[in-house]
């Protein structure tokens, strides 16, 4: 006892802290409290995204301690964080150097290679963790990802390869080699690539139909008819395989449509495999009028509703048959009814406004329109759609506040911004504001609207009601060589409005 009283009195060097480690008190070095104390407040800064607190302070501590690798590590990380990619990737290095068999140290060092477009500097990182970890599947799929990236498929192949000789036939890995066979031009060892899923699975009907869809993407008829019927043989109800083999192999689409009906008509047969086997023919829709196959198109449409009622895609498909049919007044029934079951869809809303426009409801459209704004508050063409609509209906004041509102949303969308600049001049037109007018065309004049034949029409409008005849005709002139009219024709020969 007299001892250790000596030492702790005349060895102040030899300062302790008591913790206590695994349920048993233990004697720490006050040298290391103070150590892990300044690491704690650097790595606290950093989780709180204090990133210009946590770097001086870990700085200060790499100084200090430089052989700790959890120091090098953090402030990798805070570098990261404050986007100086090119000191992360130093600090990190030094965190590898130290400790080359923590993962998540050459991970992270990977992870910046790559921010930085330093491929092949990532990609020997993950082979050195491959080797050092053969184990972890994980790193033999971002390896080949990054072969990819590197435009090298034939390396990726080969590590797919290692991964499959690891853990067997996998679907992961198999549909992975398959899409690098079709972009390879390789057809048939993509085809075995399903292949081999079936034969490793052959109870899995889903591999058996993806390989019978990809032997059709190859034109090869045949092999996709027996796998359909293998399926057949497994599931004898099965719709997709039963949808595929409607018809006769030679038969014209009509008739390979009317063998259909049956499927369309059970309830049974779901409702997203009756869509999947229409869908292929809508691209012939309103192309070579094809009376026979947009008849019986619209006769599948509509055993669709009476089989599937409740159903929102039911009507979205079966307005889009009316719709590219050119029978816009049915079209707009069945997205209305859409509308109803299911809101959440812009493209409906998009395409019922499109019709009240083509129909000329603007009451209606006006209604729908502040419908759409209410359940797609950033989608600036339900803010356009309402002010056409305002502006017709001469609430010009109302059209522009939503226009106003509305055209801020529109920075990647250069067409729409253009066309909600032109129904703000006429807002002002409207209002008879011509001098405000006349200044949002010039506005948008400068910003593309010198293509855009409404812009340049409305432009004149506005000269003219000014009394600038001369200009106006300039402007309306431009605009007919764009999109030529009688009414535009009238103006320039009139010289005014």
């Amino acid at each position: 006892m007299k001892k250790l009283l000596y030492i702790l009195l005349f060895c102040p060097f030899y300062l302790f802290s008591q913790n206590t480690i695994g349920g048993v008190k233990a004697i720490v070095p006050e040298v290391e409290v103070k150590r892990q104390s300044q690491f704690l407040v650097a790595e606290k800064e950093r989780l709180l995204n204090n990133l210009d607190k946590a770097l001086p302070l870990y700085k200060k501590f790499t100084y200090d301690h430089p052989e700790v690798d959890a120091g090098w590590y953090g402030l990798s990380r805070t570098y990261t964080g404050l986007k100086d990619l090119p000191n992360a990737l130093d600090c990190i290095g030094k965190a590898v150097s130290i400790d080359p068999k923590n993962r998540w140290y050459s991970i992270y060092q990977a992870d910046i290679y790559e921010k930085l477009g330093r491929l092949s500097e990532a990609t020997s990182v993950y082979e050195s963790l491959v080797k050092i970890f053969p184990e972890t599947t994980e790193f033999y799929a971002r390896l080949a990802y990054l072969y990819l990236k590197n435009e090298d498929p034939k390396r990726a192949l080969k590590i797919l390869n290692k991964w499959e000789d690891l853990v067997g036939v996998q679907e992961e890995i198999a549909f992975k080699k398959h899409v690098i066979y079709v972009g390879l031009g390789d057809l048939k060892r993509a085809a075995a690539e399903y292949q081999k899923l079936t034969d490793a699975y052959p109870d899995e009907l889903k591999y058996r139909i993806e390989l019978a869809e990809y032997y059709q993407h190859m034109g090869d008829e045949l092999r996709a008819k027996a796998m359909y019927e293998s399926v057949l043989e497994r599931q004898p109800e099965n719709p997709i395989a039963r949808m595929a083999l409607a018809g006769a192999k030679d038969a014209s689409q009509e008739a390979k449509l009317n063998a259909m009906k049956p499927l369309f008509d059970d309830r049974m047969v779901p409702l997203d495999e009756k869509i999947r086997a229409i869908m292929p023919y809508f691209d012939q829709l309103g192309q070579n009028k094809n009376p026979n196959l947009e008849g019986t198109l619209l006769e599948l449409g509509a055993l669709l509703e009476k089989n599937h009622p409740d159903d929102a895609k039911t009507w979205s498909l079966s307005g889009d048959l009316f719709y590219h049919t050119g029978q816009s007044e049915k079209a707009l029934e069945r997205y209305q009814q859409c509308l109803k079951l299911n809101p959440t869809v812009f493209s409906v809303w998009d395409n019922t406004l499109t019709l009240l426009a083509i129909q000329k409801k603007y009451d209606e459209m006006a209604v729908t329109a502040e419908k759409a704004m209410d359940a797609f508050p950033n989608q600036p063409k339900a803010y356009f759609y309402y002010g056409v609509a305002a502006n017709i209906k001469g609430r010009y004041r109302d059209a522009r506040n939503q226009l106003e509102q509305g055209i801020l949303m529109t920075v990647s969308h250069a067409g729409l911004y253009l066309d909600m600049l032109d129904q703000i001049g006429l807002s002002y037109l409207g209002e008879k504001d011509f001098d405000s007018a006349a200044a949002r065309y010039q506005e948008a004049l400068s910003k593309g609207g010198e293509t855009h034949p409404s812009i340049l029409e409305h432009m004149g409008d506005a000269l003219s009601l000014q009394g600038l005849d001369a200009r106006a005709v300039s402007f309306w002139k431009q605009a007919q060589q764009i999109r030529p009219s009688p009414q535009l024709e009238q103006k320039i020969n009139a010289g005014k409005l």
